[in-house]
């Protein structure tokens, strides 16, 4: 997708309960938490890398933050130069918030619904390998970055053009159909790297975003991590199920915030020299039932005799 931004590096959450998302992170998600990298920010890993979700304690309980990495200082200067060129505001970050971030330094822009956008270069290594004991085939990130997240955006064109325009995002496909109670589903799926999109955006939510997805490395994983789910009494809202764009299999728990988390394996990833943007009529090929579905009847409620 050019020389600019390449992949979403990070998460930045305020949360009300630092304790229950640990809990959430380390416990059910296999996530580690990594070494204090500055005041204010509790740093997690799901790599080599020392920070990919950031906490900071606060009131909001949303996303507040997304750190978009690019590949060097100088190359962040020109995407800076272009970001102030197409009309929005950049303030550099200090010295002291980019050391939290485990970043060489980064920039601070906004996105039409007011979510900061942290432009960063040279992320921290972690001084010790990232601990598979829980995931044992990791998670998938690399060049495909930390997952990707469903945004709100209350105008889906302006959104989307800022992060075609502004951020040289790439359209992957839509889906756009009705569930049943008439409630209209309107998705548009963007990428910046081969991961099939790393933002989707989405309007009607209470909050920034409704969900953020982490990728693992095996199937075996995910369902490792849905029984955990169980165990821990983390309210599961969608069992296992099949998105049909990017084909990952997938379900989704409630964070301690309100908003959702999606683990998945399996995704497709793009290539722009031959990809072609689709429009879908569906949510899931199948799955992604609620699990607190009324069971089945018994015999005996169905008028037959015991």
């Amino acid at each position: 997708m050019g020389s600019g931004v390449h992949s979403l590096g990070y998460f930045l959450f305020e949360v009300s309960d630092l304790e229950a998302w640990h809990h959430l992170l380390t416990k059910v998600l296999g996530v580690e938490r990594g070494e204090a990298l500055g005041e204010g920010l509790v740093p997690y890993r799901i790599d080599e890398r020392a920070a990919r979700i950031l906490l900071q304690q606060g009131p909001a309980d949303d996303l507040i933050a997304l750190g978009f990495e690019v590949p060097s200082e100088d190359i962040l200067h020109e995407v800076t130069t272009h970001v102030r060129e197409a009309g929005r505001s950049v303030d550099p970050g200090s010295s002291d918030e980019a050391a939290a971030r485990g970043v060489g330094g980064f920039v601070r822009t906004f996105e039409p619904g007011g979510v900061a956008i942290e432009l960063f270069y040279e992320p921290v290594l972690a001084t010790s390998p990232f601990a598979r004991e829980t995931v044992r085939a990791g998670f998938v990130t690399g060049e495909q970055g930390v997952g990707h997240l469903a945004l709100r955006a209350d105008s889906i064109a302006e959104t989307r053009s800022y992060f075609e325009q502004v951020l040289a995002f790439g359209l992957s496909d839509h889906i756009r159909c009705t569930l049943a109670g008439d409630f209209k589903v309107d998705v548009t799926f963007l990428h910046v790297n081969p991961r099939h999109h790393t933002v989707a955006l989405g309007s009607g939510l209470e909050k920034h975003l409704h969900h953020f997805m982490l990728q693992m490395g095996s199937l075996d994983d995910v369902g490792a991590a849905l029984d955990r789910a169980f165990a821990h009494g983390v309210r599961v809202v969608q069992g296992l199920g099949r998105h049909p764009n990017d084909q990952m299999v997938t379900f989704y728990c409630v964070t301690p915030s309100g908003f959702e988390c999606e683990v998945g394996w399996g995704g497709r990833t793009v290539d722009d020299s031959t990809w072609k943007p689709t429009t879908y009529s569906r949510v899931s090929d199948w799955g992604h039932q609620s699990p607190y579905r009324r069971p089945p009847k018994r015999q005996t409620e169905m008028g037959e005799q015991p």
